[in-house]
């Protein structure tokens, strides 16, 4: 008997693909997917999926929502990237996509935001090409998220330190539980993907996870104003967890 759909899940881009942490209507479950089609698999239509990857680019690099998170974030600001201009969406190499938005824009393109394209690029495509499934897909950022989880205060620690990994561990057992989050550990750990999955892109999955599972009247978006869209009329948001949750 196949398992049960998940009706609100988290997803993360890791070296393998794609971590998945969500919700089935009766238990956490967790896997990883070598490519976002092979969520339809695994994700209900219609689920409400909050995704840790930008979606929808400006015509130049710059959203609201990235530079009202960094001022949130304070000293974890860095871990909000300058997102690249839309017409990175065009296959290029570095060089190229580095001078040309130097030519149009006076600023370059970090290395950072280079190596997310494909995922970036995936996932633009998968939205479209199944939009009637995906209506309640959502940028999350991580960080945010955890911030939001302390009553607005960021973790102090990079996430990739043994110490970072420990203050992110507790707020994730205290909101799922010590028993759920091992058992997700030990599920992911013995899929044949693992060795492509970091630690920190399980915990970034994990908290993208119980955020996707929030009632909407508990989640908020950056920027704060009115809805920001590109050129496209795509919507330019950073959702994360309301102070009241």
């Amino acid at each position: 008997m196949p398992a049960p759909l998940m009706r609100s899940a988290g997803l993360d881009g890791c070296r393998a693909g794609w971590v998945c942490i969500g919700w089935d209507g009766r238990k956490w479950a967790a896997t990883v997917f070598a490519s976002l089609a092979q969520s339809l698999a695994y994700v209900a239509s219609g689920a409400r999926v909050c995704i840790d990857m930008p979606v929808g680019l400006s015509e130049t690099g710059l959203r609201a929502c990235d530079q009202e998170a960094r001022q949130l974030l304070g000293p974890r600001r860095s871990s909000v990237f300058a997102a690249p201009p839309s017409f990175a969406m065009q296959e290029m190499s570095y060089a190229e996509l580095n001078s040309e938005s130097k030519r149009r824009y006076g600023r370059g393109v970090s290395k950072q935001a280079f190596y997310l394209l494909p995922k970036i690029r995936e996932t633009a495509r998968h939205l479209h090409d199944h939009r009637d499934r995906c209506q309640d897909w959502r940028e999350v950022h991580p960080e945010l998220c955890f911030a939001a989880l302390q009553d607005g205060v960021p973790v102090s620690e990079n996430k990739k330190t043994q110490a970072g990994y420990r203050q992110r561990m507790a707020i994730l057992r205290a909101r799922l539980g010590a028993r759920t989050v091992t058992r997700l550990i030990d599920k992911l750990d013995a899929h044949p993907l693992r060795a492509g999955v970091a630690r920190d892109d399980i915990l970034d999955a994990m908290v993208c996870g119980y955020v996707a599972r929030l009632d909407g009247s508990e989640l908020r978006a950056l920027p704060a104003g009115d809805v920001e869209r590109n050129e496209r009329g795509d919507a330019m948001q950073i959702w994360f967890p309301s102070a009241q949750v």
